[in-house]
């Protein structure tokens, strides 16, 4: 696994407000209690911008969560081309199994930290596992969704379905409210996420400001009309239970 160069990051300690802590939550919940998260301090990793956290095939061994920043499972062609195959966000584990090899690269898109959630420690490991299981469960589903945006959307559908996902699962980790949340892309990510190109990526964020569905500023994106987004992009109710953010 990836880190990045320099002193070890001070250990750090979860309280019930880190996406972590909310994440696991959401999984199953009263998980958090169960395995005393909030007790104890974990060494984080840290790692940077546009590096590789894991390699495709490689087996890691540990339960390796998003604590911060911003990552995606990627599938890398031959000519340089790059698909985007999967967002991960603060509080998702990286793994779909423990200890399994990973199926496809990850790197890092923003700034990562990153913590073991595996450890002796545990009273009972069974408990992560029923969380990865779920969350195994709900990444199947997110990759369905994006196989229905790329073969049977056009931009606009996808764009608005994309939005939409992205802003139910920071809302279930306390970053999003209903309208409001950040978005540390490029239009280059978004290119590889959507399958488009970066001018196509552009028109369609400029047609979306001009019919007034949405704003943009800087990183801050504002849902203006979420209901139409959600009729537009036939979107369906998220599987998971997001906690509003206060």
């Amino acid at each position: 696994m990836s880190t990045s160069a320099g002193p070890t990051p001070p250990r750090v300690t979860i309280d019930r407000h880190d996406p972590v802590h909310r994440r696991l939550e959401q999984l199953v919940p009263g998980l958090s209690a169960s395995i005393g998260l909030t007790q104890r301090r974990f060494a984080p990793r840290v790692v940077r911008s546009r590096r590789e956290i894991v390699h495709e095939g490689e087996a890691v061994a540990g339960i390796w969560t998003m604590r911060a920043g911003w990552a995606a499972l990627v599938r890398h062609f031959a000519d340089g081309r790059r698909q985007v195959q999967h967002l991960l966000l603060p509080g998702d584990p990286l793994p779909l199994e423990r200890d399994a090899a990973y199926p496809a690269t990850i790197v890092a898109l923003t700034p990562v930290t990153l913590i073991d959630l595996d450890g002796t420690w545990l009273p009972d490991p069974a408990l992560l596992d029923d969380a990865l299981r779920r969350h195994t469960m709900a990444t199947v589903h997110r990759l369905l969704d994006a196989t229905a945006r790329l073969g049977r959307q056009v931009a606009i559908e996808r764009f608005a379905h994309l939005l939409l996902e992205l802003r139910d699962r920071l809302r279930g980790v306390g970053l999003a409210s209903d309208t409001h949340f950040k978005m540390p892309l490029t239009q280059e990510m978004l290119a590889d996420t959507l399958g488009l190109t970066s001018v196509h990526v552009n028109r369609t964020l400029q047609m979306m400001r001009q019919q007034q569905l949405i704003e943009l500023e800087g990183r801050a994106v504002t849902l203006l009309l979420p209901a139409e987004l959600a009729r537009m992009a036939d979107y369906a109710s998220p599987i998971d239970h997001p906690v509003a953010m206060h």
